[in-house]
């Protein structure tokens, strides 16, 4: 303004300098020629030089003002510009970046103002971002087209990268962003011209450091994917190692090579790279450092709904239910809905044959329900008042009945008319389960039970019955009663404690109170004092107890045979296991578990795949012993016969066989079915299984826990949902401390979006440490190409044609910690008024 009126002023003087001057001027031309004052000339002749190099140096002046104010008004988009495009929308981490990094000069005044607005020297970083759009306009054009990309303006993008093609510098980068931007317009023609354009300019760009980068990413979007591993993983320059690293980890991921695709994001990530590290670390089970790598990113940005929701997948399968229910509690309390929607299946480790051939002894039937608690359960005697009536009653009708598989029950009773027919109901009810049905063994000892509430001896038959079947909430309930009504039955307390830690009950208790009953018991039989002392303290603490006691034994109990046997399986004493099992047939005469065992135990530590032929004669030929444990007793017969025939190939043969059985079934079909259920399961024909579990509930009556859960699996397996809710409802419901139930509802309610139940019900998991056996889940990917679809409006054949596109990056770090203060861009803006001021003037 002060150099404007200066020089409106300074004109006005020289026109009253031109009239006032006029006459002397030719007076002075006069004497000029008369040749006087020659001296007067030379001044006016100094005096007009003077005025013509102020005019000269003035009008400099005031093309330099113009030329400032045209600066400014550069600087001022400039600045819009990267206000716009320090956005707060995050990048999807798995996306890449890439841009051309200029050399020489250029390279220098990026670096400089990089530094300056880093350092918050706002205006003069700008000063120097308005040079460089001055001295490259492709740069300039390629800037703007990035800024355009971030801010979701394609067509503008187009064509400020259209610009920067023309300017005839860098058109191989130009191009690839260009198709990105095609891309993004669902443009499947114009993406493919950008490309080829890119292709064919590509070898002008041999000597630029993004070169190898360039290649790498041309053959990726050209579907050379080997083509494109050899640039990438040999960069020319160490200015695109980080680009390089995260495409090549991107590719790795396409093969399945996850181990490398970690390797490669590690080699040069960035803090926000953490949450694209977390997933690749959660996809190599490694999940501390998953949740490390999510927590760091999310302390940048701690309101990512993506790096929450992976983190809250992140916990579950690290079985921290307690942080996940934390997680999930908050989006439900927000009403934001998990930005990764889950699928619920079958654990894939439940039909992997080659890992059930390598660990067959360490299975686990059920969780925490180890084999070795199930053969315990299985040999376990049943209790009488009088062993010796037992015995004779048991006689009767030439049942082939070993005296040992029976124990009398410690607690002495009055003689009356009333005890001996409770024995002699007790009798009967043990001869249905060992020669008859398990099923109406233990529909005879429950009525009994209410009949007789106050002896231990029907509850603890009771327990062992349900034990048998696998339904170990009821199981621990009868354990538990039996032994608090009499605490001389420490096997019905050390059976509780076994049953407890099934369903993840606190036995301390009963530990407790065990503890302290062994000192005042009083047995008469020292052997069967060793024997409860060192099953409790392996059931206790896991100690291996010393059994060279059992030798000296005359009438030893199946029971220490089988106690014998787990220990031998513990210490991996093959010879011992052999020996135990082959004592156990000559006491249970053609019995199908203990038969199988024996055969199994011949072959202990072996990889069964070595001896599934062999197996395979024994299936095929009827090798095995009767069948009629695995039609009419307990889960453990039905379990290992369809496991090992799954272990072994056998399973479409077994299959065939229980078909043809259930035909010819007369008296109850039950058995058969869930031994047919369980063979369709492990075969995944879960539409049959689940056939078969509904006719088992719905027809049979067939109401256990355990086979309501089983109809579950079927159902989850053949992706009936809505009837695997309501199976696991009522599942859960039976047996409220059924884990697996738990977990499985739970992650159903994730899936069908009610988050708060889900939480609710992980929150009831939170320090358990449960892992299931048989429910998993994955990522619904889908859906968020499905999302993705709908947002980008990208046709579905381009998404199946075009690999996922690279993300270009503005030349300057722009994060949102580097958001300009108020100040600063108070400063700006006045800047800009007095521009426009001086302009108008």
């Amino acid at each position: 303004m002060e150099q404007a009126n200066f020089l409106n002023k300074f004109k006005a003087f020289l026109r009253q300098f031109k009239l006032r001057s006029g006459s002397a001027f030719k007076k002075t031309i006069t004497n000029l020629k008369t040749k006087e004052n020659r001296v007067a000339l030379y001044v006016i002749l100094v005096i007009f030089c003077v005025i013509v190099f102020l005019l000269v140096f003035f009008i400099i002046i005031e093309q330099s003002r113009k030329t400032e104010v045209v600066e400014a008004k550069q600087e001022k988009k400039i600045v819009k510009a990267f206000q716009k495009s320090d956005y707060t929308q995050k990048v999807d981490s798995k996306d890449l970046t890439h841009y051309p990094k200029p050399t020489g000069e250029l390279s220098h005044l990026i670096q400089k103002a990089n530094i300056l607005y880093e350092n918050g020297k706002i205006e003069d970083a700008m000063e120097i971002f308005a040079k460089i759009a001055l001295f490259s306009q492709s740069l300039a054009n390629y800037n703007l087209g990035v800024i355009r990309i971030i801010e979701g303006n394609y067509p503008e993008a187009l064509q400020a990268f259209n610009k920067a093609i023309e300017s005839d510098e860098d058109v191989s980068i130009s191009a690839l962003d260009a198709a990105y931007s095609a891309y993004r317009l669902g443009d499947n023609k114009l993406f493919k011209h950008y490309i080829d354009t890119a292709s064919a300019k590509l070898s002008e760009e041999y000597n630029a450091p993004f070169y190898s980068y360039l290649y790498g990413a041309l053959s990726y979007y050209k579907n050379q994917y080997f083509e494109a591993f050899s640039p990438l993983l040999h960069p020319n320059s160490k200015d695109y190692v980080h680009a390089s690293n995260q495409l090549a980890s991107e590719m790795y991921l396409m093969f399945n090579d996850d181990y490398n695709a970690l390797k490669k994001l590690k080699e040069s990530a960035t803090p926000d790279d953490y949450l694209a590290l977390g997933m690749m670390y959660a996809r190599v089970s490694d999940y501390t450092k998953a949740r490390e790598s999510i927590q760091e990113y999310l302390l940048r940005h701690p309101k990512d709904i993506e790096a929450l929701s992976a983190l809250e997948l992140i916990e579950l399968k690290a079985r921290q239910y307690g942080r996940a229910s934390g997680i999930l509690s908050q989006f439900a309390q927000d009403h934001i809905k998990p930005y990764f929607q889950i699928t619920v299946g079958l654990n894939k480790e439940l039909f992997n044959i080659n890992l059930a051939q390598k660990s067959f002894w360490n299975r686990k039937f059920e969780h925490r329900q180890s084999l070795q608690y199930k053969i315990l359960f299985y040999y376990a005697p049943y209790k009488v008042f009088n062993a010796s009536e037992a015995f004779a009653i048991l006689d009767e009708g030439d049942f082939d009945f070993q005296a040992n598989l029976i124990e009398q029950s410690q607690k002495a009773y009055t003689k009356s008319k009333t005890i001996s027919k409770i024995n002699r109901d007790i009798a009967f009810g043990i001869k249905e389960a060992y020669g008859g049905d398990l099923r109406e063994a233990l529909k005879f000892f429950t009525k009994n039970t209410k009949l007789y509430s106050q002896h231990s001896v029907f509850f603890y038959n009771t327990g062992l019955i349900y034990a048998q079947f696998g339904d170990f909430e009821k199981a621990y309930a009868n354990f538990l009663k039996a032994y608090y009504l009499d605490t001389n039955n420490i096997l019905s307390g050390i059976f509780a404690i076994m049953a407890g830690q099934f369903i993840y009950e606190d036995t301390s208790r009963i530990i407790n109170s065990i503890t302290a009953d062994f000192q005042d018991l009083d047995l008469p039989d020292p052997n069967q004092k060793r024997f409860l002392q060192g099953l409790f303290e392996y059931v206790v603490s896991g100690h291996i107890a010393n059994m060279e006691w059992l030798s000296e034994v005359k009438q030893p109990k199946a029971i220490y045979y089988a106690f014998n046997a787990i220990n031998a399986m513990r210490s991996g004493n093959g010879n011992s296991i052999i020996e135990a099992f082959l004592k156990l047939k000559k006491l249970y005469h053609s019995d199908l578990t203990t038969d199988i065992m024996y055969q199994v135990a011949k072959n202990f530590g072996r990889n069964l795949h070595e001896i599934s032929l062999e197996f395979s004669k024994d299936f095929r030929r009827g090798g095995f012993s009767n069948m009629k444990s695995l039609y009419y007793g307990g889960s453990l017969s039905r379990e290992l016969y369809i496991y090992l025939a799954f272990v072994t190939g056998n399973l479409p043969y077994v299959i065939e066989q229980l078909q043809e059985r259930l035909v010819v079934e007369n008296s109850s079909p039950n058995g058969v079915m869930q031994a047919l259920g369980l063979a369709y399961i492990y075969n995944q024909n879960f539409e049959k299984a689940f056939v078969v579990y509904n006719d088992l509930i719905d027809n049979l009556k067939e109401d256990d826990a355990r086979t309501k859960f089983l109809g579950s699996v079927a159902a989850i397996g053949a992706g009936h949902y809505n009837n695997a809710v309501a199976l696991l409802q009522i599942s859960k419901i039976d047996s409220p401390s059924s884990f697996e139930s738990r977990y499985a509802l739970a992650l159903l309610y994730q899936q069908n979006g009610n988050i708060k139940s889900a939480a609710s019900l992980f929150s009831g998991l939170a320090g358990k440490n449960f892992v299931s056996e048989f429910f998993d889940f994955k990522i619904d990917t889908s859906k968020i190409l499905e999302d993705a679809q709908k947002e980008q409006k990208v046709s579905k054949s381009l998404l199946n044609q075009v690999p996922p596109m690279l993300k270009p990056t503005i030349l300057k770090k722009n994060d949102e910690k580097q958001k300009m203060g108020e100040e600063k861009k108070a400063l700006l803006i006045r800047k800009e008024q007095e521009a426009d001021k001086s302009e108008a003037h």
